[in-house]
């Protein structure tokens, strides 16, 4: 059943990404939840759980399983009622002028954690063969603006600038390198941005510009 959001008042699909349940079971579209996010971002932790494959068996037959550690990302939102999530809003507005001006003439600003390189196996998984395109990806978080596919990112070293533009934005879902496509990422949203190109003139601690 289709409901609206209750702080914009927008209908939202019943299978729209990024929409956000609160601690009253109301509901926050993802347009509105993504402002709040430079205030309340998600909190990344790990959780020791129970396996669920045996690793083995006792003399009685009964199985042994192993405990795992997963990555597991805690939405604050979620402990907020209508009432606390329109003032949470109105707090990260605030937040979001003042960040425009620091940033002043950028569309978005990202600081960076670390970058990995990506190897895609075009062969199978009895003979491997891994193609010599370069895709990398960038951890980071956006921090300034609205991030979007397809935008040139700037980054200066030394009085020299480098870019590169984005081939796709991934919404980063845990604590590991796994990642949800999406057109957009605002404020407050650590993201992966995939390159279609080297990008060893990016660093851990760098900050990455769109104009």
């Amino acid at each position: 059943m289709e409901q609206n959001c209750c702080c914009c008042g927008r209908p939202i699909p019943d299978n729209e990404y990024g929409t956000v349940r609160l601690k009253d079971g109301q509901l926050v579209c993802r347009d509105c939840a993504d402002k709040t996010r430079i205030l309340y971002p998600f909190r990344y932790t790990y959780v020791l759980t129970k396996g669920t494959i045996a690793s083995g068996w006792t003399r009685k037959g009964e199985a042994i399983y192993d405990n795992t550690i997963q990555g597991q990302r805690i939405d604050p939102l979620k402990e907020m009622t209508a009432e606390k999530f329109r003032a949470a809003m109105e707090e990260s507005l605030k937040a979001a002028e003042a960040q425009a001006a620091l940033y002043a003439g950028a569309k978005a600003v990202i600081e960076v954690d670390y970058v990995r390189r990506y190897f895609a196996n075009i062969g199978t998984k009895e003979k491997p063969k891994y193609s010599k395109r370069k895709r990398f990806g960038v951890f980071g978080k956006v921090v300034h603006g609205e991030l979007i596919t397809g935008a040139e990112v700037v980054v200066s070293h030394k009085d020299k600038e480098y870019s590169a533009k984005i081939e796709e934005l991934q919404d980063r879902v845990g604590t590991y390198a796994a990642g949800a496509p999406v057109g957009m990422a605002s404020a407050g949203k650590e993201v992966i941005i995939m390159f279609g190109q080297g990008m060893d003139f990016v660093y851990p601690g760098d900050t990455m510009i769109v104009r």
